[in-house]
């Protein structure tokens, strides 16, 4: 059945929720409650929170922002914005691994941080600076999250958070800059820190950035990215990676989506009629994957100084010029 009137606004107000103190003023009793709730009508997401049944989404990262909205309606005793985990999924930044069984909540005025029925309280000071407002959820804006998971998080997982926000403009490396400064002396700032100076606003994949990553283990220069290269023809390509004093350039692959046999075909002979124009204007190409990225494989290496190597005994004349992105700020 339809929800009534009055009842349907206040649910669409919060993001399809209602409480138990707004079904019982729409004039429903406790037993009414509590029966839709046995014949799965009505579905408690936490104590006096509850959603049409219907309504519930299958998606991980839908249910996940479902259960976020529930946790800061319930949460009114204090100064509360979605944070960590939960506040990069309402801003579309990119993870590394996801765990989404935990809602992360940051709290002003509470004793101590904790976890308790699905849900990581922080405890930390939310100066307004600091927080945004999405789908009309308080959390903490993109420099504040990015910080906040580099000061938890392995260096891999915050930096494809920090590269993320930055290539999508949702911060700058100064906010990142100054929300460090504001939480210098907090647990985890030396490792923010660390990830906020190494963090580059031109990876465009999570991909790209374990890349980087896995050349700055690896003892491999890191390279200019997203650069365009040229030849007598006109543009080339657009590279992710382009090591300019070893004339090559570096791709990773998996970012193309293959649908069909002859999408996959065509892309595989686009791939290639590039990489002959690339090697024709006098650069050499190497390719790094997922799995020896991420694990940061001595195959990365291998292919980067195989490439250099080729570059460096090359006889035919280099026939290319490219165009750098800015300088990041």
């Amino acid at each position: 059945m339809p929800l009534p009137a009055g009842l349907a606004a206040n649910a669409s107000a919060q993001g399809g929720l209602f409480t138990a103190a707004q079904a019982l003023a729409a004039g429903y009793t406790s037993d009414e409650i509590a029966r839709r709730r046995r014949t799965g009508e009505w579905l408690r997401l936490r104590h006096g929170i509850y959603i049409e049944h219907a309504l519930v989404p299958d998606d991980p990262v839908a249910k996940h922002l479902l259960r976020l909205r529930a946790t800061l309606v319930a949460l009114t005793t204090s100064t509360v914005a979605a944070s960590h985990v939960s506040s990069a999924l309402l801003l579309d930044v990119a993870l590394l691994a996801t765990e989404l069984s935990l809602v992360h909540v940051t709290r002003e005025g509470t004793s101590s941080s904790r976890i308790a029925r699905g849900v990581a309280y922080h405890r930390a000071a939310l100066p307004a600076g600091q927080l945004t407002k999405i789908d009309g959820l308080l959390a903490t804006n993109a420099a504040r999250t990015v910080v906040d998971l580099a000061r938890q998080e392995g260096f891999q997982a915050a930096l494809v958070a920090a590269e993320s926000a930055l290539n999508k403009g949702l911060t700058t490396l100064a906010d990142l800059e100054e929300v460090l400064v504001y939480c210098v002396d907090w647990p985890g700032a030396r490792n923010a820190a660390r990830v906020v100076a190494f963090a580059s606003p031109y990876s465009e994949t999570p991909g790209e950035t374990l890349g980087r990553v896995a050349f700055d283990a690896l003892g491999i220069p890191q390279p200019h990215q997203q650069v365009y290269i040229f030849d007598k023809l006109g543009l080339i390509a657009r590279c992710d990676y382009f090591w300019e004093q070893f004339h090559t350039v570096g791709e990773f692959d998996g970012k193309v989506k293959y649908v069909g046999a002859k999408a996959r075909d065509d892309t595989v002979l686009n791939e290639k009629k590039r990489e002959d124009r690339l090697r024709n204007a006098g650069l050499e190409v190497c390719r790094f994957e997922w799995g020896e990225s991420r694990n940061c494989s001595e195959s990365v290496r291998y292919k980067a100084f195989s490439a250099f190597d080729r570059a460096a005994n090359r006889r035919a004349p280099r026939d290319y010029r490219f165009k750098l992105q800015p300088p990041a700020r």
